[in-house]
């Protein structure tokens, strides 16, 4: 089965509102779904992640999140929700490191959030 691009934008957004409204099980439903279609994309693997931390499943997030960072360095976005995991789990010592690489790059896809959890780290 393919998946045109727009196709998965629309299902990965999907699945990101159901982790905003907390509902986890409709979000890895769906994310698990683009991953089996698109294993090589990041959404599936970062939706994954936060519907893990968003109740507190901090080392499964953790896990999918360093996979990630391993497997795809140049998706910087995946070290930022690290460094917010790490944060919620009460790891400020080791988010700070990530956030501080994350500034030096000003990628203004994340810069806001990357100030805020700077605030929260230091």
């Amino acid at each position: 089965m393919t998946l045109e691009k727009n196709d998965l934008q629309t299902l990965a957004e999907i699945g990101f509102a159901a982790v905003s409204m907390g509902n986890m099980p409709s979000a890895r439903t769906i994310f698990e779904g683009l991953a089996a279609v698109r294993p090589d994309h990041e959404a599936p693997r970062m939706g994954m992640a936060m519907s893990h931390y968003m109740i507190n499943e901090f080392a499964e997030a953790e896990e999918i999140l360093r996979g990630l960072m391993r497997d795809k360095p140049e998706f910087r976005l995946a070290g930022v929700h690290l460094a917010l995991c790490l944060i919620l789990a009460g790891r400020k010592d080791e988010a700070l490191p990530l956030l501080r690489e994350a500034e030096r790059h000003k990628d203004p896809l994340f810069n806001d959030m990357v100030e805020e959890l700077l605030g929260l780290a230091v």
